[in-house]
């Protein structure tokens, strides 16, 4: 990784960077190079691979309310409204 490299990434990332921050830069784009480089040296022989982290079914639980309806509270509470709706100014004619 090389400074003008560095530079055309700010440049695209619309970032300015100033002389000591874009040697840290540098440093911590090869330092995440070099971690991501690592997945290279997995086994992955007999793994499938997933279409989506989703695949795995997802733990369900049952539906229970538990808030109360306070509606006409809040309501209650508005400027103007009617029986279900905060009533508010036209915006659009």
């Amino acid at each position: 990784m090389d400074k003008k490299t560095v530079s055309t990434i700010a440049y695209l990332s619309r970032l300015s960077l100033y002389g000591e921050n874009e040697d840290k830069i540098t440093k911590d784009l090869e330092n995440i190079i070099k971690f991501v480089d690592q997945l290279d040296q997995v086994d992955t022989e007999n793994i499938e691979p997933l279409a989506s982290p989703l695949e795995k079914t997802a733990k369900t639980r049952t539906d229970n309310i538990t808030a109360k309806n306070r509606k006409e509270v809040f309501l209650e509470r508005s400027p103007k409204s009617n029986d279900d709706y905060f009533l508010v100014p036209r915006v659009v004619e």
